[in-house]
This record gives structure tokens, C-alpha cells and sequence, in this order.
């Protein structure tokens, strides 16, 4: 026979682990793509992170990106989000250029962007020659409420 307080205690276990694994009813809030290595235009080689993210500001996302450029002159690359609503089928794209050689990030407030309102995926498409693909990620921008 089993003690009581094991008997006793299993329920209480399993009830804790269904709401611990029950996802909240909140909207995605985006994420990171995949780190991507490129050439640039211009003597360098970029190593490229970056995420789109909700809400970054009232009714508006953000798109970040961090490079490291290695090379010997002055290079940059356009980094752009490639944006669907899935709730309207409106597209649209959005583009940060980072300059190198060294390290850049995106500065202060240009991350923000406008899409809409609704439930969005997102890629990342650089024109160089590149892998792996960014993949895709969820985000969604919703009307700001006080």
C-alpha cells in the first residue's frame, strides 16, 4: 500500500501541472530570428541579429538589429522586415542599414514601425548573399488603451 500523503499529494501535483503548462490568452509579442551571416555591400562579412517585437511604443512595433562586420573598409547592409497581417492580408517592409566595419545596433527610436492593427508574421531579408533564412515570427500590434 501506498502512505496516504503520497495518495493525498498526487492530485494537488497534477492540478499545479495543468495550469503551470496552460498558455495565457495574451497576444504573441514577437521574438528573435534566426542570426543570420551575410556578405555586405563593400569589403565585409556581417554576423546579423535581430527581432521584431510588440508593443514597442503605443500602436507600434519594434524591429531591432545588431551586426558585427568584419572587413577592411567601409560597408554597409539593409536588413528588412517583411511583414504580413494575417488578419487583413496587408503587407508591407521595413528597413534598418547598418554601417561597418565594427559593431552597430539600431538607434534609439528608429526601431519603431507602424504596420496596423492585427496579428502579424514577419521575415528578415538581406540582399547579399546569405544563410541561413531568417525564419518566421508572430508579433501583434493592438489599439493603446490607457
Amino acid at each position: 500500500m501506498y502512505p496516504t500523503k503520497i495518495l493525498l499529494a498526487a492530485p494537488v501535483v497534477a492540478v499545479g501541472a495543468i495550469f503551470a503548462s496552460a498558455a495565457p490568452a495574451t497576444a504573441d509579442t514577437g521574438g528573435n530570428f534566426a542570426t543570420i551571416y551575410s556578405l555586405t555591400d563593400g569589403p565585409c562579412a556581417a554576423q546579423v541579429r535581430s527581432s521584431v517585437h510588440s508593443p514597442a511604443y503605443p500602436n507600434a512595433a519594434g524591429f531591432t538589429v545588431e551586426t558585427t562586420m568584419l572587413g577592411v573598409d567601409a560597408c554597409h547592409l539593409d536588413v528588412t522586415l517583411n511583414w504580413r497581417n494575417i488578419d487583413t492580408g496587408e503587407t508591407g517592409a521595413f528597413t534598418q542599414t547598418a554601417n561597418g566595419p565594427g559593431m552597430w545596433m539600431t538607434p534609439g527610436r528608429s526601431h519603431i514601425f507602424y504596420p496596423g492593427f492585427g496579428r502579424f508574421v514577419g521575415t528578415v531579408s538581406i540582399g547579399p548573399a546569405h544563410f541561413p533564412e531568417s525564419g518566421e515570427v508572430a508579433f501583434t500590434v493592438e489599439p493603446y488603451h490607457d
